[in-house]
């Protein structure tokens, strides 16, 4: 990483089950999400799941590799998200505003 970015930026890692609750609770709220980790239905589901409470209405949730299974067209159900659609395989949701 260029000695000018990194200021801006901290790495994190290991797995999100053990990171990314407490990172979360540190940020209080975030503008966007983006999924590209492990592609299983269960972790899928589970990331959405951890980040979207976080999520500002109107934020918008990314996943990579959103048709290798349900879980991301689930997720936009269970949330009853107006906005959610998936693009060349990215998928694409934003938070409700009301």
């Amino acid at each position: 990483m260029p000695e000018w970015l990194r200021p801006a930026w901290r790495i994190h890692l290991g797995d999100s089950h053990d990171l990314l609750p407490s990172l979360l609770a540190e940020l209080g709220q975030i503008d966007f999400f983006i999924h590209d980790s492990l592609h299983t239905y269960e972790h899928m589901l589970w990331e959405y799941r951890a980040a979207y409470p976080f999520l500002r209405p109107g934020g918008l949730l990314l996943s990579d590799d959103a048709l290798w299974n349900p879980a991301f067209p689930e997720f936009s159900r269970e949330v009853a998200a107006k906005e959610s659609r998936i693009l060349r395989g990215v998928g694409f949701l934003q938070k409700n505003r009301e």
